[in-house]
């Protein structure tokens, strides 16, 4: 995609807003009525907006979105969720010419906004938008799971097992809507970890790596990483960035608990890839296949807990938005 040259844009573009009213608790709705305001005292700036009402909605708003062809930047009010499906569907209407995409972070961990530095503050990522220039093409991660035959992008991570049982608890913890509501989303990620790490079985992956097969008999955790962050800011590809063409897979074994400890504190510091008990694989394409079933998360989505046989590379996409310095 890198190939496509995109039309130069007018200074009087128009942008189209998809809200996520349920992303972060209801931050999103808050964000976008801080955005109006911020909009309204800026005369001459064109503008409409959407609003999502239920899981995949936003998908089915930016392919409506390109259809039309009536805007020139497509701007997501909502958490990497939101963003997620919204270039997923902007990715599936194969455009000549890809729309570009701006991102106003308002979830619970927001962990894209730090792989791109987007500011936080929805007013002052909106300047990031309306002050761009020119397109700003990311890397994102694209997967293809044989035993399931699907396959879709991730923007953030593809975890499996300890990091994705964390998500899982979280989703479905009753407590999770209380702490959104008081910012304290990665409270609840930190806390559900702490039960997730006595629970969570050892498994099977075995990596192809350019032709040579590794085999982990006891894997604790599995993440491909697009960018650094994971669980609301935890660092666990330090050195890895969203506009270089790279995947990062990280494995970490549970051969003793001790050594499980200190390798979960190494995580939770986000100095894991520091540590001798994590192995690191890095390139555009990677092959891997765990069993027995375990639970996995994409981008914090759930597809469900069952044994995967994972080819991931590289696609990338535009975003009209300059990152922070």
């Amino acid at each position: 995609m890198e190939s496509v040259n995109l039309k130069k844009r007018s200074k009087f573009m128009k942008y189209h807003f998809i809200i996520n009213p349920c992303a972060g608790g209801g931050k999103a709705w808050t964000a976008w009525h801080q955005v109006q305001t911020a909009l309204a005292a800026k005369p001459g700036i064109q503008f409409d907006h959407a609003t999502s009402q239920y899981a995949g909605h936003p998908r089915e708003l930016a392919i409506q979105a390109v259809q039309r062809g009536d805007c020139d930047c497509l701007v997501v009010v909502g958490g990497d969720g939101t963003l997620h499906e919204v270039i997923t569907g902007l990715i599936a209407t194969q455009q000549e010419e890809p729309l570009p995409v701006g991102y106003i972070p308002a979830g619970t961990g927001n962990d894209f906004a730090r792989g791109y530095r987007i500011a936080t503050e929805p007013r002052q990522a909106l300047d990031q938008i309306l002050t761009n220039q020119h397109p700003h093409w990311i890397n994102i991660g694209h997967y293809h799971d044989f035993r399931r035959e699907c396959e879709g992008i991730f923007l953030n991570n593809f975890g499996i097992g300890f990091d994705a049982a964390i998500v899982h608890a979280t989703n479905h913890s009753r407590a999770k809507a209380f702490l959104n509501r008081h910012h304290l989303g990665t409270f609840a990620y930190i806390y559900k970890a702490v039960r997730v790490f006595f629970a969570q079985p050892a498994f099977r992956v075995v990596v192809d790596n350019d032709g040579h097969q590794r085999t982990f008999n006891h894997a604790f955790l599995l993440v491909a990483s697009n960018h650094p962050y994971i669980g609301g800011g935890v660092r666990i590809a330090a050195d890895q960035r969203i506009d270089r063409r790279e995947l990062e897979l990280v494995v970490v074994e549970k051969r003793h608990w001790l050594t499980l400890l200190w390798a979960m504190l190494m995580f939770a510091s986000g100095h894991l890839v520091d540590s001798r008990f994590a192995h690191l694989f890095r390139g555009t394409q990677l092959r891997y296949a765990v069993t027995p079933a375990q639970y996995g998360q994409i981008d914090g989505d759930e597809p469900g807990k069952h044994p995967f046989d994972l080819a991931l590379d590289c696609c990338s996409y535009p975003l009209w938005q300059t990152p922070l310095w």
